[in-house]
C-alpha cells in the first residue's frame, strides 16, 4: 500500500514539474522581429531579396499583413530568384494552420513556375526551410536559408 502511494505521489510531483517548465518556458513569442531583421542583414547574406510590402505579401502568399501582429518579409528581386525569409508572428496558433497552407501553397506553385527549366532554383525550393516555434513561423528558400535560419534561432534562444 506505501509503494503505490509513494508511486502516486511521485507521478504527481513529476506532472507538477513538467506543467511548471511549459508554463514558463520563453518562446520567441517575446522577441520583436526588428531583432531578428537586424541580425540578419548584419549576419546573414541576403542576396537577390529585398524587404517587401503588404501588399506583396498577399500577393506571394495570400496573407493579409493586418491579420498578424507582426511579420518581416523579404522577397525575391527578381522574376527569376527564389530567395525569400518570411517570418510571421500569429495573433494564437490557430492561425497556425493557414500560415502552413501558405507556405506549402508558395512551395508549390514556385516549384511549378520554374520546372523544366530552373534546376538551380528547383533545387534551392526543395530544400526550403519551413516551421514554427510558439507563436511564429518561418519560410526560408535560398543557399543560405540554413544559415538564415540559425541567425533568427540564435536571436531567439539568447532572450529566451
Amino acid at each position: 500500500m506505501k509503494k503505490v502511494l509513494l508511486a502516486e505521489a511521485a507521478a504527481v510531483l513529476l506532472l507538477a514539474a513538467v506543467m511548471a517548465l511549459l508554463l514558463y518556458r520563453k518562446t520567441p513569442a517575446d522577441i520583436p522581429l526588428q531583432d531578428v531583421r537586424t541580425a540578419l542583414t548584419k549576419n546573414a547574406p541576403l542576396p537577390e531579396m529585398e524587404p517587401a510590402s503588404d501588399m506583396r505579401l498577399k500577393r506571394a502568399f495570400g496573407l493579409n499583413a493586418s491579420d498578424f501582429p507582426e511579420y518581416l518579409y523579404f522577397a525575391p528581386d527578381n522574376t527569376m530568384s527564389v530567395n525569400e525569409i518570411l517570418i510571421i508572428k500569429t495573433a494564437d496558433e490557430s492561425q497556425l494552420q493557414l500560415i502552413t497552407e501558405a507556405f506549402s501553397k508558395r512551395l508549390s506553385v514556385q516549384k511549378k513556375n520554374f520546372d523544366g527549366y530552373g534546376t538551380d532554383q528547383t533545387e534551392l525550393l526543395l530544400h526550403a526551410k519551413t516551421g514554427s516555434d510558439g507563436m511564429y513561423a518561418w519560410f526560408m528558400v535560398g543557399k543560405d536559408a540554413e544559415n538564415w535560419l540559425k541567425t533568427a534561432k540564435s536571436i531567439w534562444e539568447v532572450k529566451k
